[in-house]
């Protein structure tokens, strides 16, 4: 490993977050106005941001009945200008803040997809690093919600995607170091939680932020009656204090400040993604991050369950790393 001339390792996931190419849906909606001021919160100077906007079908979104009364060319045309006019804020925020941002209008008439695989087209072909997405829209990402297209996106994205939910923090102007100040990040013993945790390594280095990195202990049960658990809860809490070590000694490795949390859940009552909700609340993180497929650590860290959870309650940005995305 070579160290470049400011002293952090040169590695891919380093390489991965200098320069990025960040893909922005946005519908004029307050999630979608949120997420745009995340996107410009997460990019650094030198980054680009490409705010898209997708205009549906009108024929998909009326009934046969109602098509019949209403001109659906105009509704149409009605849809793009709508599109045009959020595009045209959106960079205009985004270039006020010193970005370089271009805008691209997505016809869905005219390509035949759904506003997921757009989306996904899009990052695939513009070669994005990162999606970024409110999970509440209406219109261009209509239903933009963890069960519809926010998930779809997830499950066929092969770059991190960023959901932004709940009240945003206040958007402030660029400081020397980076937006983000605290960095969360989620992590068990599977290789999606490690790839997450390297990630969020090198987000906090180049936002020259702390971490607090969470582990937490699914304990199993409950148990019949005569059978004596400790030996597999000492096992569990074992492995647990494996994750804990490894994530110190990278840490250290990085330079980068940081805490790790282990936190303890029983069989019944709260889940992993309360305690990780939790975790961030605590320290006041400004983004959590998560791979999307964990094992028994998480109890079915899939996208319906720990994930979306999280996304969902968590009041702050939830950066997802699809299980299937490239290793960096």
């Amino acid at each position: 490993m070579t160290l470049p001339a400011h002293g952090i390792p040169s590695t891919p996931n380093a390489r991965l977050l200098m320069t990025k190419r960040i893909l922005l849906a946005t519908d004029g909606s307050e999630s979608s106005r949120r997420a745009l001021r995340e996107a410009a919160a997460f990019a650094r100077n030198g980054d680009v941001i490409r705010v898209i906007h997708t205009v549906e079908d009108p024929v998909n979104l009326l009934t046969a009945a109602f098509g019949k009364l209403i001109d659906l060319e105009q509704v149409r045309r009605d849809m793009q200008r709508e599109g045009e006019e959020h595009l045209a804020r959106a960079v205009l925020y985004l270039r006020e803040e010193g970005f370089d941002a271009q805008a691209h209008l997505l016809d869905l008439r005219t390509t035949g997809e759904t506003v997921p695989e757009a989306m996904t087209r899009e990052a695939i072909e513009w070669g994005a690093d990162i999606i970024v997405v409110g999970t509440h829209g209406r219109s261009g990402v209509r239903r933009a919600m963890l069960g519809s297209v926010a998930e779809q996106i997830l499950r066929s994205a092969e770059v991190p995607v960023m959901l932004v939910a709940g009240e945003a923090r206040p958007h402030l102007p660029l400081r020397s170091g980076g937006h983000y100040e605290r960095i969360l990040v989620a992590l068990d013993d599977s290789e999606t939680a490690r790839q997450a945790f390297e990630y969020a390594l090198a987000l906090a280095r180049t936002h020259g932020a702390s971490m607090r990195v969470v582990h937490v202990l699914d304990l199993p049960g409950p148990f019949l009656a005569g059978f004596d658990p400790e030996p597999l809860l000492d096992a569990v809490r074992a492995v647990g204090e494996q994750v804990r070590l490894r994530a110190e000694t990278r840490l250290k490795e990085a330079g980068v400040p940081g805490e790790i949390e282990m936190r303890e859940i029983q069989p019944v009552g709260e889940g992993v993604a309360d305690q990780i909700i939790a975790a961030g609340k605590d320290a006041d993180v400004d983004v959590i991050v998560l791979g999307t497929h964990g094992r028994r650590g998480f109890r079915r860290f899939t996208l319906g369950s720990v994930a979306e959870d999280t996304a969902r309650h968590a009041g702050r940005p939830v950066l997802l790393l699809p299980a299937h995305a490239p290793s960096p």
